[in-house]
């Protein structure tokens, strides 16, 4: 399967730039009550790498949702050999949705590394993990997976084009659709297409699969009634285009850009006067992994809304925190 990768030409130069941020916990309650917790210890990593952490303290919705702490950092910077490495990470504590779900401690947490003349990183999800998982009070066992996107692709191809990748997330598909008495909506949400070659974005899991809960479990997905579901570690990967001058071909230091090239139409010109400078520009292909530590649905029972707990993202657009 050819790669998005191998059909734009490489980029004669590299310049990187830094991109990430993380937030540990936002909550969007519609019933009983209405109220909403924005994004806490929300972190933005400058362009030009460095470190930020911002602390999250406890908060709760009545005794609807609560937590009690966490924190947020992202960092990036180069090493001595020329590798280029990001990380961000997500974690909060003692979170408590209910009285049903609680757990101690959910840290999503996502590690990319740029080899010199690299466009396409290698990833790792090391830190991710849940601290005492339980629904109303009995421990889960999780299974993880960390290793769903395997070992970085050769020759700069796309993980989303990779055989490998789709291959196994196909498989993470196929389980939860074949899982006896699977509902309609899982069976529509987790079913496959193999003849969409050209992806824009695929959703999986770091999460195989969930023992000792209540309710119906789905591969990552946990079904409670009179609650909601359970999405664990879901994580999203996207395809990016951008366009960026021409004088600065730039490729994200995180998995966003892959590679990147200058119009054909301005290849050649000499010109650098304002007007042809403001029109010359470069396209970037790439793509953007976003990690959710735990996504909550409340759907009936005790409130409806949506809670998540630590969220990671290497390449996001960031924001002001």
């Amino acid at each position: 399967m050819s790669a998005v990768a191998n059909q734009i030409p490489r980029a004669d130069r590299i310049v990187r730039t830094f991109n990430a941020d993380a937030f540990a916990f936002s909550a969007d309650v519609h019933a009983p009550i209405q109220k909403a917790i924005d994004k806490q210890a929300l972190v933005t990593l400058p362009s030009m790498g460095g470190y930020d952490y911002k602390p999250a303290e406890p908060n709760r919705i009545d005794g609807i949702v609560s937590y009690g702490g966490g924190y947020a950092q992202v960092g990036g910077y180069t090493s001595a050999d020329g590798t280029v490495i990001t990380l961000a990470t997500a974690v909060v504590e003692e979170l408590n949705i209910l009285d049903v779900l609680t757990c101690d401690r959910i840290v999503a947490q996502i590690t990319t590394e740029h080899a010199p003349n690299s466009l396409v990183p290698s990833v790792s999800f090391l830190g991710t993990r849940f601290d005492n998982l339980r629904i109303t009070r009995k421990e889960l066992e999780i299974e993880p997976y960390h290793d769903i996107l395997g070992d970085k692709p050769n020759n700069d191809e796309s993980y989303l084009n990779d055989d490998g990748v789709l291959s196994r997330i196909a498989q993470q598909y196929s389980k939860i659709r074949s899982t006896v008495g699977v509902p309609k909506w899982a069976s529509d949400q987790f079913n496959w297409d193999p003849a969409a070659v050209d992806r824009q974005q695929i959703k999986c899991s770091l999460v195989k699969s969930v023992s000792g809960a209540p309710g119906k479990s789905y591969g990552h997905v946990i079904d409670v009634p009179f609650f909601g579901r359970i999405f664990l570690a879901e994580l999203t990967i996207k395809r990016v285009v951008k366009t960026v001058p021409a004088k600065a071909e730039l490729v994200s230091a995180g998995p966003r850009l892959e590679t990147s090239r200058a119009d054909s139409s301005n290849t050649g010109s000499s010109n650098t006067d304002s007007s042809t400078s403001s029109s010359s520009s470069s396209t970037s292909t790439g793509y953007q992994i976003t990690l959710t530590g735990v996504n909550a649905q409340l759907t009936g029972g005790g409130a409806s809304g949506s809670v998540t707990g630590s969220q990671a993202d290497p390449n996001g657009n960031g924001g002001k925190g």
